[in-house]
């Protein structure tokens, strides 16, 4: 081949490949806009979604936020409070039933119930928009799923989180404890209010934090319920009148501060997160996501999901749940964190004791232990 023929065809060649080049990413990035699309449209033509949601401050306008954007879609929720969602949902369902397309969840049931009776379709494989299947932007470079097939329920909330104590300002200093631990000192024998573990809601999953944080444990919930004569209550606002008159000093699982501070009671919460024990990271009552099966509504679920799951929608999730008395920190790391307070945040390079785990969020073993060392 002469000189001047073989440059033409080098030339050639680099055109041809550089052509190529530049037109492959845009067919692979006109995929999933095509799909969108596809699913946008399809989704209208349903115009409907179904949610069910654990009852929660604000979890219906932080759903509803999604009609904004798609207003022909008609959002019908249902938010209970979470020892009614399992039943009434399996209930439903064994008669025929299939109303639900989304379950916006806490860590129980959707693990425990749905998950098990195969009540679930995988979620994995529903995340279309770029933007959220690139798991950099979650935290730790990666999606977080509690059942083990990281396929069907999505945690999309990680707050870091420890147990309450609150304590009277009249009686107690702030400084005085700095450790859970500090609790079973022979001189607050007597001096301890807990509001009951054994019950559902904010107190059994603070009982089943301090399960499974390494330096508290078994250990230490065998010992606070038998060494102090912890005295118990089932009632919150009853453990806050307890406090606020001085009845007792320290109240363990207690709920409600930000309603104290605001009637003036001389009540306060110790600064846990800072104590020596590693925090926990929760999802709480609302931080996971679950796609019914046989879905009534597949495509209004699909865009949802991607939806919330997107820049947009958990920075208006996060801003609309937080609150006075909540505190919700998304997992996406690539969102203003401005609506949780500083003091709250997940900071980087702690190994913080994840709950949302198919063993952390299992109850039972919990349970046999309170009421094994709880005799009241």
């Amino acid at each position: 081949m002469k000189m001047g023929s073989w440059r033409g065809f080098t030339a050639l060649a680099v055109m041809v490949f550089g052509l190529a080049a530049a037109v492959a990413p845009r067919a692979k990035a006109a995929e999933p806009g095509a799909e969108w699309q596809k699913t946008v449209e399809a989704a209208k033509k349903e115009g409907q979604l179904t949610v069910f949601m654990f009852l929660r401050d604000n979890i219906e306008s932080a759903v509803r936020a999604f009609g904004k954007k798609y207003p022909e879609i008609q959002i019908i929720t249902v938010a209970t409070p979470a020892p009614q969602t399992a039943p009434r949902i399996m209930s439903e369902r064994r008669a025929g039933k299939y109303l639900w397309d989304i379950c916006i969840c806490g860590p129980t049931t959707p693990y425990a119930v749905f998950y098990r009776a195969k009540a679930l379709d995988p979620i994995k494989p529903v995340l279309i928009l770029p933007e959220v299947a690139d798991e950099s932007k979650w935290w730790a470079g990666k999606h977080h799923y509690m059942d083990p097939e990281d396929q069907y329920i999505f945690v999309f909330l990680g707050t870091v989180e420890m147990p309450n104590l609150y304590y009277n300002k009249k009686l107690v200093r702030p400084n005085e404890l700095n450790s859970f631990w500090d609790l079973v000192n022979p001189k607050w024998k007597g001096k301890l209010l807990v509001v009951d573990p054994r019950q559902a809601g904010r107190q059994r999953v603070s009982a089943r934090i301090i399960y499974h944080i390494p330096e508290l444990g078994p250990k230490f919930l065998t010992r606070v319920f038998t060494d102090t004569d912890a005295v118990f209550s089932r009632d919150d606002r009853q453990a806050m009148d307890w406090l606020a008159v001085g009845r007792f000093p320290l109240c363990l699982f207690c709920g409600g501060i930000a309603e104290a501070r605001t009637q003036g009671l001389p009540v306060e919460e110790f600064d846990t997160l800072r104590w020596k024990e590693t925090p926990a990271t929760n999802s709480g009552s609302n931080g996971t996501l679950a796609l019914m099966n046989r879905a009534p509504h597949p495509n209004a679920a699909k865009l949802f999901i991607n939806w919330l799951l997107s820049k947009e929608g958990q920075a208006s999730f996060q801003k609309i749940m937080n609150g006075p008395d909540v505190v919700m920190e998304s997992m996406r790391t690539d969102i203003p964190k401005d609506p949780v307070p500083a003091a709250n945040r997940r900071v980087a390079g702690i190994n913080y004791v994840v709950m949302d785990t198919a063993e952390r969020s299992d109850q039972a073993p919990v349970a046999k232990l309170l009421n094994d060392v709880i005799k009241r």
